[in-house]
């Protein structure tokens, strides 16, 4: 299982880098577009509902409602994009609030008409964080980051906790996952945050707040981790599908994206690219 893992997530990974850095931010935009489209499509069976006509429905509405508000924010100021993931931020807020008072309810195929309406809420801001962030001002660069420090998130808790895990952080959503481990993935992204400071040759005072940001995108990206895993648990399946062998489906791969993206774009609107 590992040996596949590896073997789907380095060209996978080699692929979104390439892409990332050497393609204009329309060209990102659409393959963001066909993410959304395999979310959508993941998300429905989420929802209970396994019929391919219903599931190929609300993937093209979560795409077209998606490009829609693109387009209407592309004639907006900034102001209404902050607007917009300010209230993801919020959101999320609410999610981990949730999570953190609540248990999962038992398995079940039941239909949710809720979790669907939700899905716009949660899918479809990432997309309109990374574009906006592609298209600033050493874009791909600050977009490759915000994608890779989930990446480096993911590996200093996976290390950490194999080798210091000992209690456990969420047991009734992910069992594997330990405080040890969150502790790993913040020391390695704020290590990280330090060296991409540097790079993007950032004030002392701009470094410091990327920190800030560091931090709480990964405890944000461990939500989103989280709240995909509650999902899973209240329908009942492993994984959300099998597009990526080895990984299981779309969103099993961008789970943390999802909460830590429009936070990480609306902080570096508000405090490292105003300056």
């Amino acid at each position: 299982m590992l040996l596949q893992r590896v073997l789907t997530a380095v060209p996978l990974g080699l692929l979104v880098i390439w892409f990332v850095l050497t393609q204009t931010t329309d060209y990102v935009f659409y393959a963001l577009l066909f993410a959304v489209l395999v979310s959508g499509w993941e998300w429905a069976r989420l929802c209970g509902y396994d019929q391919p006509v219903i599931r190929a429905i609300y993937a093209l509405a979560i795409l077209g409602s998606t490009y829609l508000i693109h387009a209407w924010l592309s004639a907006q100021s900034s102001d209404a994009l902050n607007v917009v993931l300010f209230f993801s931020v919020i959101w999320w807020s609410l999610i981990i609030y949730r999570m953190s008072t609540n248990d999962p309810a038992s398995a079940s195929d039941e239909k949710s008409v809720f979790k669907m309406l939700i899905g716009f809420i949660t899918l479809i801001p990432p997309i309109l964080a990374l574009t906006h962030i592609h298209q600033s001002q050493q874009g791909p660069f600050w977009m490759l980051f915000a994608m890779s420090l989930v990446w480096i998130a993911d590996s200093g808790a996976y290390f950490s906790g194999k080798k210091f895990g000992k209690n456990k952080l969420a047991p009734r959503l992910s069992p594997g996952k330990t405080k040890e481990g969150l502790y790993g993935a913040v020391f390695a992204t704020e290590l990280y945050c330090v060296l991409a400071g540097y790079f993007f040759e950032l004030s002392f005072i701009q470094i410091i707040e990327l920190l800030v940001i560091g931090f709480f995108a990964t405890l944000l990206s461990v939500a989103g981790d989280l709240f995909i895993s509650w999902l899973k648990r209240e329908r009942g399946v492993k994984d959300t599908g099998a597009i990526l062998p080895g990984h299981g489906g779309a969103l099993d791969r961008i789970d943390s994206i999802l909460s830590s993206a429009p936070f990480f774009a609306l902080v570096l609107n508000l405090m490292i690219f105003s300056v």
